[in-house]
């Protein structure tokens, strides 16, 4: 009876040690073949997908283009053994706990083999398949971090890098405490379950049982040794490697442009002009004629339409004038040109200024070779005359008069050009008669037999010089282009100063009198910005011009495949901002396509972003803050470093902010069939 007692005591502990084993070897195995199968790292930002042991999915945000995990193909053979032992062991722990209590002996063998097992286990994942899987993932973590911080002069730019997330069964993998203790508890159960089983046959049942029953318990405690004694040799088992880094240069850097500054705008800060006509209609307003047949001659202008006239002996001095009937008495200073010709013959053709009662005239003409000034007082008193050099009636002559009055006298100064521009005659003369007077009244005028016929173009009174226009605020070396609405150039200038003067003698007026455009370029022609004047305006002699100017902040990754800029554009829609603000630099044969990842753009904002290479690519295009081209074209880069990313737009306001997240792809075949990369590009553009 006392030994039944002792019998059913000690199979229930053994049971108890069984179940216990194989409950903790269930459990190890279980969370292994969880962290083998799911993913244990999941990444988020810039590269999103996730990482698992036996496979993985990295993709990048934007176009799902894969990311190569190199060391995962190492280890996918060493964790499918990993997976294939994980599973055996569990599959072994449950049939442990299933004969624990028909067959004791068998079921202690193989909790005692289940556990051993764990141990190496434990030293493949902790001390190789995590080891290696943590090769890869550095790689995100030394080149992506969560946050990318860029420091520039405006301040400092952040993106978003890469974020690992760690799943929650890899951290109980990891757990050393969890998992030492499960295995702990495994093998020592296990091993005390072996130790009781061998000792609860008495040995006077030992000697009289069959023999094939005692080699059959010794097999299995054979096997679960060696066992035991393979998976403790394999925990530390060490190879040898070597390993050589070649590093290579990216095929292409992104560097800063030439020029670090953009054209934000060109403002006209003063006029000399009080007023200007082209003679584009007839009669014009605010002018009236004192004498003479006028009309227009449509097309018979230098540029566009004239004033054409004829004189009828009505006017001061049995001639006739058009004047500005506003008075200019006020000033006792200021400049007069006029475009003058005769049709066929000539006679005299020019300015004329009236005194206040209209009954005085000086009369500033050329006609016949020379250039005179006259003075009609109730009779014709010559002031001054000189030669015009090649002088031809039917060629258009500009005539330049500054006028000046004193107490004592009323001086003159007159410059004739011809129709190219050059200087062709001088006079300088004075009045200290005592019927001389302060012009009250300007404009045109003509002396000769009715039957001629005289044109006049471009005529402008001003308080300052008209033959040029003033420019300030340039850098040395570049240059100024002023176009008139017709498209022709009229004139250039390259800065060797801030400020400078750009000769506009040939066309004061410019263009008909109307719009217009100054183009504005960097010292290699590249244009900078172009102010376009409209239609309710002329660019004229006289005025001055205001460039402004900003610079252009440029932050570069450390090996030149990413770049963040800031920069200044346009405010307004009368001037248009051009710039290159990134070069390229290859160093073989590339194909590259600009392309827009997302844009915070407000409804203010016009751009234009190309690629300028071997050819000129087609443009990002945003009109009113809306994307309605979001890539370029593919073009060819030259080897070297002529190839750029310019803009061109402007903002509708000023105090706008936009910022453009860009890709530069880079192929190596030029239908993207190749090898292709992307450089991450960040473009804050200001008013």
């Amino acid at each position: 009876m006392g030994w039944t007692i002792s019998e059913n005591r000690l199979s229930m502990l053994i049971n108890m040690l069984m179940l216990v084993s194989g409950v903790a070897c269930a459990i190890v195995s279980t969370i292994y073949i969880l962290v083998v199968v799911l993913p244990v790292y999941y990444f988020h930002g810039y590269i999103q997908g996730y990482y698992s042991i036996l496979d993985y999915r990295l993709y990048y945000i934007v176009d799902q283009q894969p990311v190569s995990m190199q060391h995962t193909d190492y280890i996918r053979h060493v964790s499918l053994s990993f997976t294939v032992l994980s599973l055996t062991i569990l599959s072994l722990s449950i049939l442990s706990i299933v004969l624990s209590r028909g067959r004791a002996t068998l079921a202690a063998g193989l909790a005692f083999g289940c556990s051993s097992a764990l141990i190496l286990l434990y030293g493949l994942f902790n001390g190789y398949i995590y080891r290696a899987m943590e090769l890869d993932l550095a790689r995100f973590r030394g080149l992506l971090g969560d946050i990318i911080t860029m420091r520039t002069t405006a301040g400092n730019i952040t993106f978003t890098g890469v974020r690992l997330e760690q799943a929650g069964v890899l951290g109980l993998a990891l757990n050393n405490w969890i998992m030492l203790m499960l295995i702990a508890i495994a093998v020592v159960a296990s091993y005390a379950s072996v130790l009781l089983v061998s000792m609860r046959l008495p040995k006077h049942i030992l000697r009289h049982s069959a023999w094939y029953g005692r080699i059959g318990q010794g097999l299995v405690y054979t096997m679960t040794a060696v066992l035991v004694l393979s998976s403790l040799a394999s925990i530390f088992s060490y190879y040898p490697s070597s390993l050589v880094i070649v590093p290579q240069p990216p095929p292409a850097t992104l560097e800063q442009s030439q020029y670090t500054y953009t054209c934000t705008d060109l403002a006209r800060t003063s006029r000399g002009a009080l007023t200007n006509t082209d003679f584009e209609e007839y009669p014009i307003s605010g002018w009236t004629n004192y004498g003479g047949n006028w009309e227009l001659s449509t097309g018979g202008g230098f540029k566009g339409n004239a004033l054409r006239g004829r004189d009828n002996n009505r006017g001061v001095g049995a001639s006739s004038q058009y004047y500005w009937n506003t008075r200019i008495d006020g000033y006792t200073s200021l400049w007069v040109s006029v475009k003058v010709r005769a049709e066929t013959i000539d006679g005299r053709k020019g300015i004329g200024l009236l005194n206040a009662d209209r009954n005085r005239l000086y009369e500033i003409s050329v006609s016949n070779g020379l250039a005179t000034i006259r003075k009609y007082d109730g009779s014709w008193v010559s002031i001054g005359s000189s030669p015009v050099s090649g002088y031809s009636a039917t060629r258009w002559y500009t005539l330049v008069l500054h006028y000046n009055v004193t107490a004592a006298r009323v001086s003159f100064r007159l410059w004739v050009y011809d129709d190219t521009g050059t200087l062709v005659s001088t006079l300088s003369a004075s009045d200290v008669g005592g019927t001389r007077f302060t012009p009250a009244y300007a404009g045109v005028t003509i002396d000769a037999p009715q039957a001629r016929r005289f044109r006049f173009d471009d005529f402008i009174i001003s308080t300052v010089d008209p033959r040029i226009i003033m420019f300030t605020g340039f850098y040395t070396g570049m240059r100024v282009k002023v176009w008139d609405n017709l498209g022709n150039l009229v004139s250039s200038e390259t800065t060797t100063a801030t400020s400078f003067t750009l000769d506009v003698t040939r066309d004061i007026v410019v263009g008909t009198g109307v719009d217009g455009r100054i183009a504005v370029e960097y010292p290699d022609a590249y244009l900078c910005g172009t102010l376009t004047v409209p239609s309710t305006d002329a660019i004229l002699g006289g005025d001055t011009y205001t460039l402004t100017t900003a610079s252009i902040s440029v932050s570069l990754g450390s090996n030149k495949t990413s770049a963040s800029l800031t920069l200044k554009i346009s405010g307004t829609t009368r001037f248009n901002t051009t710039a290159r603000v990134l070069q390229i630099s290859t160093s073989q044969i590339l194909y590259a396509r600009l392309i827009l990842d997302s844009a915070s753009a407000l409804p203010t904002l016009n751009l234009n972003i190309w690629i300028e290479g071997a050819t000129s690519s087609t443009s990002i295009i945003i009109k009113d803050g809306v994307p309605i081209a979001d890539s370029t074209s593919l073009v060819q880069l030259n080897l070297g470093a002529g190839n750029s990313i310019s803009i061109s737009g402007y903002f509708t306001a000023t105090d706008q902010l936009a910022t453009l997240n860009l890709k530069l792809k880079l192929c190596t075949v030029s239908n993207e069939a190749g090898v292709c990369i992307y450089y991450p590009i960040v473009l804050s553009v200001n008013s």
